[in-house]
Order: C-alpha cells, then sequence, then structure tokens
C-alpha cells in the first residue's frame, strides 16, 4: 500500500471570507464611532425638537393662531335648533368665558353658521350674558338665506371676569331653523 499525502487544497472561498469579516468589523467600528460622538443614532436632539411651523399648526388645530404678535382664540359655544319666532336659548350652545385670562383684547366677534330647510323666512341670532341677564351688544346677527352660511357680528364688548355666554335665536315664521356652529373669537394683543 502507497502512502496517501493529503495535499491542501487552496479554498478559493477563503479569501472572501475573510474580506467580509474584515470589511464587517471596519463597518461596525465607523458605526460605533458615529453613535458615540453624535449621542443618538437618529441625529442630534435639542429642546425645540418642534420646529415653529409645527407649533402653528399644532396652535390652529387647537383653535389659537399667531401672526405678528397677535394671537386667537377660538371658544365654541355649540349648536341647535330653533323654531320660535322670540328670543329662546339653544339648548347646549353656551359656555363660560373669563376674560382675564386672554389678557388685553383686541378684537371679539361672534360668529355662528345657521342654515334653514327653506329660505322663507329671517333668522336673528345673538349672544346673550346669561350670567348678568343681558344681550351682548352688536353680537346680533341676521339672515333670511337658506344657507348654510356664516354670519359674523360686528366687534362685540364681553363684560369683564369669568360669564357664561349663550346663543339665542328667533326666527320669522316659526319655522325650523339649525345652528350647525357658533363661536366667539377672540383677537389679543
Amino acid at each position: 500500500m502507497k502512502p496517501t499525502h493529503h495535499s491542501r487544497e487552496h479554498n478559493p472561498l477563503l479569501p472572501v471570507v475573510i474580506f467580509l469579516l474584515i470589511n464587517t468589523l471596519m463597518l461596525d467600528g465607523v458605526i460605533l464611532w458615529l453613535i458615540q460622538s453624535r449621542g443618538s443614532v437618529l441625529g442630534t436632539t435639542s429642546v425645540d425638537t418642534c420646529p415653529s411651523a409645527c407649533i402653528a399648526r399644532i396652535n390652529q388645530v387647537a383653535g389659537r393662531t399667531s401672526t405678528t404678535g397677535v394671537k386667537e382664540y377660538f371658544v365654541p359655544l355649540g349648536s341647535g335648533t330653533n323654531a320660535t319666532d322670540e328670543w329662546t336659548d339653544v339648548a347646549g350652545a353656551s359656555a363660560l368665558v373669563d376674560t382675564t385670562a386672554y389678557g388685553k383684547l383686541k378684537k371679539v366677534t361672534f360668529e355662528a353658521t345657521v342654515s334653514q330647510p327653506v329660505s322663507s323666512q329671517k333668522i336673528w341670532v345673538r349672544l346673550y350674558n346669561a350670567t348678568d341677564k343681558h344681550p351682548v351688544w352688536y353680537s346680533e346677527v341676521t339672515t333670511d338665506n337658506a344657507g348654510p352660511i356664516l354670519l359674523t357680528s360686528a366687534a362685540i364688548t364681553l363684560d369683564t371676569g369669568n360669564k357664561l355666554y349663550q346663543v339665542q335665536m328667533k326666527t320669522q315664521l316659526k319655522g325650523l331653523t339649525n345652528l350647525t356652529q357658533s363661536r366667539i373669537h377672540i383677537a389679543t394683543y
């Protein structure tokens, strides 16, 4: 019997595996160095994580907008229906408003969106100070349009302090009228 020689055959994949192993270790080292030097995988962080455009959009959705130092607030009052020819409270369409919480008032208006099935009658809507028991002066708005239509009052003055403001409506012919939304628009300096 002849002795067998084990010849070592050269494996062509061995250099590729070694190359990939070294490359992976180098990339891991670079990534680890970047993480340690920057402090975060996702990038640097700061106190202002929400840019001003983001904050403006949040305020807009929340009912507050700010332009050149003027701040605007929208106080929702609610919705409802009416079918009387006398001033009547719209059930559920009210809100407590504390004017001292808004700082210096620039302009306040009352806004209401109304509609009626048939535009054969006149509709009146106003804001009523239920705390002090009087209409809010210059808040009355009117239309004879079928709508829906947004009605905006002239500038109004809210009484100082925490007051309950109630929406009131009346119609010309006691026809059903819908108040789809109502709010107080407050602009401050």
